[in-house]
């Protein structure tokens, strides 16, 4: 690895990624700015991932790889790249996602040029698992531009869809004050508001990010308990509870930021989301999970699955 700090972290946690790495390897290498340091954090794959890191490390000494004894979930892997990182800014991948080749060097162009941007992220592009175009999983992020903290926290919270900004360019100094990722499923949109607190978020068009679905992407796990052997490592009803973890996470970020903007505000929009009806069914849904999953999912589609329908802007 070398010696000089590099500009940009390029932090890729990876479990049994073999099906894809190499598109994903390829992508990052073919990128127009080379200032970099990726960082693979392996979660104690079964595959032959680890093989194919090590071939590609042995070909450019940008690549580092970091094998975990034993898998300890998704979002401690996430974070286990930002720790060995030492880039002014950081961007998290997908062994499963590819990037246009002037990714980064439009996304560091952003940030260079303007301090108020925390965060700055592709347009995204669906792609199969061939690697044809398709319509992306999820509705586009746009830029969040307000000047107000608060304003820019409601709308991180309210992103419709799958969470694309959480692989955009972030600013290593503000996830120094963050509170990363948390084990549940879900954490990459407290991550995202704890960020908009920060700084403005920028959606640059000329930035591609190729979002790849396949059958074994995280979000295709319907059984939260399965999802949460995903996220942590073990399977947890206490983590399966996502909506419930979320609400407690943002509202331990609502108290951290008072430099920022006041808590009490952050802390009344928070109640006020809270209370919604189809929150409070969410909560209920998750407690009587807890109880007997077989109610709960009984439940979920009598009364949740028609809600949904009317609120696609919510994730659940």
């Amino acid at each position: 690895m070398p010696q000089s700090k590099p500009k940009v972290t390029l932090a890729m946690p990876v479990y049994n990624g073999s099906n894809y790495i190499r598109d994903a390897l390829d992508s990052i290498l073919a990128q127009s700015f080379e200032d970099f340091e990726l960082i693979v954090t392996d979660n104690a794959s079964s595959d032959d991932t680890c093989a194919i890191i090590r071939e590609y490390a042995a070909r450019d000494s940008r690549i580092e790889l970091i094998r975990n004894p034993r898998n300890i979930g998704a979002s401690a892997n996430y974070n286990l790249g930002y720790e060995h990182g030492r880039g002014q800014y950081l961007k998290w991948c997908a062994h499963d996602d590819t990037l246009s080749p002037n990714f980064l060097e439009e996304c560091v162009r952003v940030l260079d040029a303007d301090a108020s941007v925390a965060l700055a992220f592709g347009s995204t592009k669906g792609i199969s698992p061939s690697g044809a175009i398709i319509e992306p999983v999820g509705e586009e992020t746009p830029s969040l531009e307000s000047d107000d903290p608060a304003v820019r926290f409601k709308q991180a919270i309210e992103m419709s869809g799958t969470c694309f900004p959480i692989f955009g360019l972030f600013r290593r100094n503000n996830l120094a004050r963050s509170t990363l990722h948390r084990p549940y499923y879900g954490s990459d949109r407290a991550v995202l508001a704890e960020a908009a607190l920060m700084g403005k978020f920028r959606r640059i068009e000329e930035a591609v990010f190729f979002n790849r679905e396949h059958e074994q992407r995280s979000i295709n796990i319907d059984d939260k308990i399965q999802r949460s052997l995903w996220q942590t490592g073990t399977k947890s009803r206490g983590a399966a509870a996502e909506h419930s973890q979320l609400s407690l996470h943002l509202f331990e970020i609502a108290s951290r930021h008072g430099d920022l903007v006041s808590p009490w505000r952050l802390r009344a929009m928070l109640v006020w989301r809270s209370l919604k009806p189809i929150q409070l069914g969410r909560y209920c849904l998750e407690l009587a999970s807890m109880v007997s999953p077989s109610i709960a999912r009984a439940a979920k589609q009598i009364f949740i699955r028609p809600v949904r329908k009317q609120e696609t802007s919510e994730v659940v």
